[in-house]
Parts: C-alpha cells; structure tokens; sequence
C-alpha cells in the first residue's frame, strides 16, 4: 500500500478539493456481496474509531482555509462528536460570578446538506444555493483534517489575503508557536505503512501561493525522499491591469520558491474563452469552474489509486509519474488538457472513446492559451520549432483489450517531430461518475447513463487526459519574467529571474530551436 496525503490551502482549492473527495466516496460499495472496486481507498483514506467505537474511513487531508471560509461544516462531525446534556452548567473554576457568552452566527446548511444529515435523498443543487465549498460536500473528515486560520478574514476588504509575503509571514509565524508539520502533518504520516507522497491544491496567484512555498519547503526538509506534487491554480478571468500585474508578480514568487522542491508542478486554471461547445458553465461560479478541473486532476492520477497498479507502470507512482515527465531533470513544470468523448457507438473507436471531440485546454499552452497578445493557436497545431519531451496520457472509457495496462506507444504517436519523446498511456473501461453534488456542465451527448439507472442517478463520463512536458511553457515563462524585470524590487528581482531563467533553460536542454520569436 503507497498512501497519498493531501494538502488543500486556501478557498480555492478546497473547491476543486470538495470535487475530488465526493467523487472518492462515490467509489465505495457498501453491499456485504459487491467486490471490491478497481479503486484502493486505502491510499487516500484512513482507517480510524468513531465516539461510539465503530470503524471510519476518513481522508488522509489536511484543509486550511481562512476564517469563514468554512462555511456551515463542523469541525466536529457526527462520526467524532458526543451527545451533550443541554442542561449541564458551564463550570466557573475560581470565577464566580456570571459569565457572558458571545458566539459568531452560524452559517446555516442549505437544504442539500439537511438533506445528508438526515439520510434523505438529496435534493438538486442549484448555483444560487451553493454559497462555499461546503455546501456540496458529501465526505465525513477527520476533526484534525480541518484547520481555519483566524489572523485573516475570507474575502475581506479591509486586510486581503493577497500578497505572496502575507502567505509567507503567515506560515512562519504560525510554524514558530506550533511546528505545523508536528502539529498537523506529522499525525496523517505515522500513520501510513509506506507513503507514496503528497498532492498539493494551492492558489498559485495570491497568498497562498507563499504559505504553500513555506510548506513545500518544509515538506521537504522533513521528507526528502517523498513525491511531491502541485497543483498551481490559477483565476484566467479578466481583471484590471493593475491586478493582473499583482497575478503575475505572486506567481513569479510561487514558481521560483515551489517548482524546484516538488517533483511536479501542474498550473491549472479554467481557460474560458477556450471551453469547446459541450462545456456549459458559468464562469462566475467556482463550483462550475472546480467541477470541470476535477474531472482532469482525478482522471490524470488515476492510476496512482487502482487496485492494479502494478499494470500502470510508471503512471501508478507520483514520484514515477514525474520521473517520466521530467526527463532530463530540468521538466518540472507539466501542463493538462482533456477531452471529454461524445460515446456514439456508430463512431469509430479504434481502442478509444471518440477522438475527434475537441480538447480542452486546462494550463498555460493548452488549448491555445494567449501569451502576451500572441495569436491564439489552432488546436492540436504545434508552433513551428516547439518539441514535446514527454507525455502521460489516461484514457478512460476505452474498449480496447489492453484497458486495465499501459499501453504500448512511442513519440510516433505525438503530432510533429518529437524524436526521443517519452510516451505512456494507461487504458482503462473504469469511466468517470457524475454525482449529485456535480454541476451539469456537459451537454447530455457526452454523458453515458449506466442500463437500469434513472437519468440523474448515474451518469458517467468517458474521459482522456493528458500531462506534457514540453518546450511551449518557455513564451509564458518568458511573459512571466518580464514582468518581473519591470516591476519587482531589485533586493529580490535577480533571484527570481535566476530561477525562471533556469527553468526556460531547462525545457531547452537537449533541444533548441535557435528561434527567438519568444524573447521579450
């Protein structure tokens, strides 16, 4: 068994979080007579004790986010609390006079919520109901998984959590009076037989990209050996150009303290002028923006959870998986993309869903991301002179007779000329269910109901996703750095410039292309 530790920081996050969690429990059986599903919940879960004695399987997460931002969750949740007398005196010790008792309003749960509570089934979610990321979720948490931080207010006007260096000062000032890691890490670790490694949700473009730079460096300290992966999200709405800068300036910060201390760093964002025609969310909406991310983050690391691992080679590994994509150790940064197929069954297949169905972009060069002003590119056409080093590939769904191994492939397969290109793909018929906590975002033509289910009971998704490593992250990096020579102080501009100059050299090792069509 190779367990996995999340860590979720910041609002954000713990959005995409919720997702990734309520798709997990989806996964279990209940029945004394079902088998055991392909998925082995012993990598993300823990097993522990309720109050009353019983057995609970809880997340092997840690969840940080500031104060309200919670919402209407309890820390102390129905598996983990006591039956108190509501009559019983508060006890005065040496005080004794009379006390007064001031609590904050609670933020009551939506009718979903009671819902669960009550073990109704629960009702339709809709966008106007969904106020914080607890108010879809479905999962039970360990009281130690939930950790608020109340020197910052959610969403507050008067003292934003927005600065790399608040995030920064945050961590360490809270390491100082309680050694984070001990105080909150250190119990999910002991208790894994052998940890594969650790996954990170974090903003990349605010605060929190500080406070994951403190843990990751941290994390590593303490760990060295571990795989440590991050997922960088990232807001790609339009703002004022004063914030954009603010963006820029953050995730400057957050890739020259993160990207050489984890094993892989993935930017992620909802690209939306780029969403294909069988995407239909409000790009307002976090729970709309999250579901769809969470498609592609849990398909791409699916096979580090399969009960047949071992079939998955070198994709059923974190540490393996970035082995693969970094290949000549300078291909840190990754980029995903995925395409959710149209299951027509007149469609030719060839081993696969539907290919002919448009990709969606989810990181800086997929789907034709604009740099700088730069036209956009066509889908699937490479820029003249770019080069793919590797590529892991996930597809569910598929009906080929390799699914459940990783299939044969080579660079052949890759659009151009990619000699020396490193390809994997993992085969799978183990589709992706969509839940009542999800969003209908995919038109119906893409969903596949499952035969004796009614149409909102279980729907699925035949989905491919891809993680690259390739030479198209230099123009973004390249935007990113002058932004940095035009607006950082210079006490701190030459380290950051160092580094990402460093990681553009990286993804020009071993290849080149002479061209300079990316300087600044």
């Amino acid at each position: 068994m190779h367990e996995i530790i999340t860590l979720q920081l910041g609002h954000q996050a713990n959005y995409l979080g919720t997702h990734f969690w309520n798709t997990q429990e989806s996964y279990f059986t209940y029945a004394e007579d079902d088998s055991p599903g392909p998925v082995d919940h012993n990598v993300h879960f823990r097993p522990g004790l309720g109050v009353d004695g019983g057995e609970t399987f809880t997340p092997r997460v840690l969840i940080y986010d500031l104060k309200g931002g919670f919402g209407s969750m309890k820390k102390i949740n129905a598996l983990y609390e006591m039956e108190q007398d509501s009559d019983a005196g508060i006890p005065q010790g040496l005080w004794d006079r009379e006390m007064t008792i001031q609590r904050e309003p609670l933020v009551e749960p939506i009718e979903y919520q009671r819902n669960l509570d009550a073990g109704l089934p629960p009702v339709r979610l809709e966008p106007t109901s969904v106020r914080y990321w607890s108010d879809f979720n479905r999962v039970f948490y360990h009281p130690r998984s939930s950790i608020q931080l109340n020197e910052y207010d959610l969403n507050s006007k008067i003292m934003p959590f927005e600065s790399f260096g608040l995030g920064r000062d945050l961590f360490n000032q809270l390491n100082r009076e309680h050694d984070l890691l001990d105080r909150d890490f250190r119990l999910f670790a002991e208790e894994c037989d052998q940890m594969q490694g650790v996954q990170i949700f974090t903003s990349a473009e605010d605060a929190w990209g500080g406070f994951a730079a403190e843990y990751v460096a941290a994390l590593r300290d303490e760990y060295s050996k571990i795989g440590i992966m991050t997922w960088g999200l990232q807001d790609f709405e339009k703002v004022t150009r004063e914030k954009q800068i603010n963006h820029t300036v953050n995730l400057a910060y957050t890739l020259s303290n993160i990207v050489p201390l984890t094993s892989l760093y993935i930017p992620l964002g909802c690209l939306q002028s780029k969403l294909p025609g069988y995407v239909n969310l409000d790009p307002a909406l976090q729970w709309h923006k999250s579901a769809l991310l969470s498609v592609a983050v849990e398909t791409c690391t699916l096979p580090t959870r399969l009960r047949n691992s071992f079939g998955a080679g070198r994709l059923g590994n974190l540490d393996d998986l970035a082995s693969l994509l970094n290949v000549n150790g300078g291909q840190r940064i990754a980029t995903l993309s995925m395409t959710v197929h149209n299951p027509n069954p007149n469609a030719s297949r060839l081993g696969m869903p539907n290919v002919s169905d448009e990709e969606v972009g989810l990181s800086w060069d997929s789907g034709g991301y604009e740099f700088n002003g730069m036209a956009k590119r066509a889908r699937g056409v490479q820029d003249q002179g770019s080069h793919i080093f590797a590529r892991a590939e996930v597809v569910r769904g598929s009906t080929d007779d390799r699914a459940g191994d990783v299939a044969t492939a080579d660079a052949s397969e890759l659009p151009g000329d990619h000699q020396g290109a490193v390809f994997g793909r993992y085969l799978t018929s183990f589709t992706y269910p969509v839940i009542d906590s999800f969003p209908s975002i995919f038109s119906t033509d893409h969903t596949i109901s499952v035969e004796g289910a009614t149409a909102e009971e279980d729907q699925r998704l035949a989905v491919s996703t891809r993680l690259t490593t390739s030479s198209q992250v230099i123009p973004r990096l390249k935007s990113i750095k002058n932004v940095v020579s035009r607006v950082v102080g210079v006490d701190e501009r030459e380290a950051i410039l160092n580094d990402l100059g460093e990681f553009i050299e990286g993804f020009e090792t071993g290849w080149n292309s002479g061209s300079d069509d990316y300087d600044d």
